[in-house]
């Protein structure tokens, strides 16, 4: 019998998936089996997928060993733990790329606590919370977020503390924990009477995150990634309209402080009175600018070509997410200032323009409509100087 379920060949990747006991009586079977499917295949990366692998022995090192030795660039991938432990305490693990079999996570039934474009998230028990992503998001992105997340909370910002990746059916997830917590968007929701409480924790939350420094070096660059977003929409603008704005852009000072990308009521939790972020993944560094310019999408931007999408995602109706969005701006910045609101509200339609064009490029509409009110507000601005 096989011990060789199946090959995959994606790209210069071939994949070999084995399942039982490499032992002394099956080892010379997988070796044979082994050498043959990389004979047949042309690959840059081998992967031996173990997740089926109940035990491996002396003659299985051996064999893996030879297969290292046949090809370069080697990793085995979902070693159950006993088979870990026995690839870690006979030294493999210095020689070849080895990764643990993820726990398997089950949310059937779970209570749905958050959903957006990219995640789920559920809450698992009383403790435990899974955030799930929806796409095929890549193991390397993941832990990218993981390692953001480290960086933030060891900086004194606030964030879930993350347990491990795991699976969620065929999907990728990461477990944190949250101690009796709750989104700050259902405090709002069923709440609405301690909103200005609310809305002061929100602000004291962004300004701790635009002010704590980053290192500079391991988050990418806000100004880059806005500037990239730029050049994606530049052919839809006209030659004068763009380049201003990419002299505006420009001429934004950069800064190590963080910025998150992403700040709205579904993604920040609230345990014992402290605020709490659960999403990381847009995190980097720059000018707080770009921290609102990214607010105001979710909060008002979407609404205006889809009427009801602030009750739909926040399940908060328009006159709310608005009050929730003016109010913590004028919270943060200790004032009301329309040229300010402007300036924000420029970028954030540049940013509905980009977002558009990469995930709904057939909402033609959408797209016009930014557009538009980009053109009409350029005018108005010659740098986006916010005062901080």
């Amino acid at each position: 019998m096989s011990l060789i379920k199946r090959t995959e060949l994606k790209e210069d990747v071939l994949t070999l998936f084995f399942a039982g006991e490499i032992n002394s009586t099956t080892a010379g079977d997988v070796e044979t089996e082994s050498f043959e499917a990389i004979r047949k295949h042309q690959f840059k990366t081998l992967i031996l997928d173990f997740e089926e692998v109940s035990y491996v022995s002396s003659a299985g090192l051996r064999v893996i060993l030879k297969i290292k030795q046949k090809c370069d660039d080697v990793h085995i991938l979902n070693a159950t733990l006993s088979v870990y432990e026995v690839l870690s305490m006979t030294g493999f693990t210095s020689i070849i790329d080895v990764k643990k079999a993820l726990n398997r996570v089950d949310v059937t039934n779970c209570e749905v606590i958050g959903s957006g474009y990219f995640s789920t998230v559920y809450r698992l028990d009383r403790d435990t919370i899974v955030k799930a992503y929806k796409k095929d998001m890549p193991m390397e992105d993941v832990e990218r977020e993981l390692n953001m997340a480290k960086q933030a909370f060891v900086l004194g910002i606030p964030t879930a503390i993350s347990f491990d990746v795991v699976k969620v059916g065929d999907k990728l997830g990461v477990r944190f924990e949250l101690l009796d917590s709750v989104l700050l968007r259902d405090l709002y929701k069923d709440h609405i009477e301690n909103f200005d409480e609310y809305t002061k924790k929100y602000a004291a939350l962004l300004k701790k995150i635009n002010t704590a420094e980053s290192d500079g070096k391991s988050l990418p660059s806000t100004k880059e990634i806005w500037l990239k977003k730029l050049n994606k929409i530049r052919p839809l603008l006209n030659e004068a309209d763009a380049d201003k704005l990419s002299a505006m852009m420009n001429g934004i000072e950069e800064r190590n402080t963080f910025v998150h990308g992403d700040c709205h009521v579904k993604n920040i939790m609230i345990q014992d009175h402290e605020l709490f972020l659960i999403d990381m993944d847009t995190l980097s560094h720059g000018h707080p600018i770009f921290e609102m310019a990214a607010l105001i999408a979710p909060y008002e931007l979407f609404e205006e070509t889809d009427p009801h999408n602030n009750e739909v995602f926040f399940q908060l109706n328009r006159e709310t997410c608005t009050r929730i969005y003016e109010e913590t701006l004028n919270e943060y910045f200790g004032k009301d200032d329309p040229e300010i609101k402007g300036k924000i509200r420029l970028l954030g339609h540049l940013h509905m323009m980009w977002w558009t064009l990469t995930y709904n490029a057939e909402n033609i509409s959408r797209l016009e409509h930014h557009k538009e009110q980009l053109v009409k507000l350029l005018p108005n601005y010659n740098d986006f100087n916010i005062g901080i």
